[in-house]
């Protein structure tokens, strides 16, 4: 079985929140709730940078990360994380790996966005 390196070491921990869609006067209105039986998911962390562009005279900075956790079925591509040291929010890009199908090892990449003046 194909284990990655850092899936040894969990120390890092998020919360959980899913996605959800209601109508507000026709238009949907995405909100995020905490996941429900546990919302909280240790995890290993790694960044990889950031990625810095100027839209409409703002600075704007892409950061990505990759997330390597244990499997949980609720975790999906419209989920987004907390990150628990700082209270960054990561979004979740595309849908996670999960690992050779086994539903013990999940790979997640993620992304936060910031802008400033």
């Amino acid at each position: 079985m194909y284990k990655p390196k850092e899936a040894n070491n969990f120390t890092t921990p998020m919360k959980l929140q899913v996605r959800a869609e209601i109508l507000v006067s026709g238009a949907k209105e995405i909100t995020y709730t905490d996941a429900p039986n546990d919302p909280f998911v240790f995890c290993s962390f790694k960044t990889y940078g950031g990625t810095e562009s100027v839209n409409n005279g703002l600075l704007t900075l892409v950061n990505t990360a990759t997330v390597v956790t244990w499997y949980r079925p609720e975790i999906s591509g419209s989920c987004r994380l907390i990150r628990l040291q700082d209270n960054s929010i990561w979004e979740i890009i595309g849908e996670p790996e999960n690992i050779e199908m086994r539903n013990q090892i999940l790979i997640l990449k993620v992304r936060r966005v910031t802008g400033g003046a």
